[in-house]
């Protein structure tokens, strides 16, 4: 698949070390190596598959498929990142709508994923693909409530909870 320019793919081993830089980039954090790619990743008994967009600079955004057991019968959104040079191409909705296609395919209908309330411009992707929040903590409403907020402030920013 294609999409501008861009392929979008499933992963491969050849692919491990291109991810952990990805990663590592995308959330700032330089513990990500191939070997952690590996072992949370590309050959992980509960991920069913990575989905990376490439283009001429590379690896530029990722999106993996995860069975968690904490989720029984759901499909799990997992690591999901993009390059921040990358940031504001729709790159993260590119590679979370593959994920939900791969889960379709294989008859998962539900899919969950989890993320952090500072995360803004992931919020908005993830409420503009239909994804609603789940209050489970008392502090939750406050929380959602400080984020629908913030994304109404931001133009063109605006999440759509279905």
């Amino acid at each position: 698949m294609t999409d501008e320019g861009r392929a979008v793919r499933r992963a491969t081993e050849a692919d491990e070390a291109a991810l952990a830089r990805l990663l590592g980039e995308s959330f700032d954090d330089p513990t990500w190596s191939a070997e952690r790619v590996q072992g949370e990743l590309t050959r992980a008994a509960d991920v069913l598959a990575v989905f990376v967009v490439e283009d001429e600079d590379g690896l530029v955004a990722t999106a993996s498929a995860r069975s968690a057991e904490k989720f029984p019968g759901l499909g799990y959104v997992h690591w999901v990142g993009v390059s921040p040079q990358k940031r504001g191409q729709r790159l993260g909705r590119v590679v979370v709508e593959q994920v939900v296609a791969h889960f379709d395919a294989m008859g998962i209908g539900g899919v969950i994923l989890e993320t952090d309330d500072v995360r803004l411009p992931a919020l908005a992707t993830y409420l503009g693909l239909g994804f609603v929040p789940e209050y489970l903590d008392e502090d939750h409403r406050r929380r959602w409530s400080a984020v629908f907020s913030a994304l109404s402030g931001h133009k063109g920013r605006k999440g759509n909870a279905r």
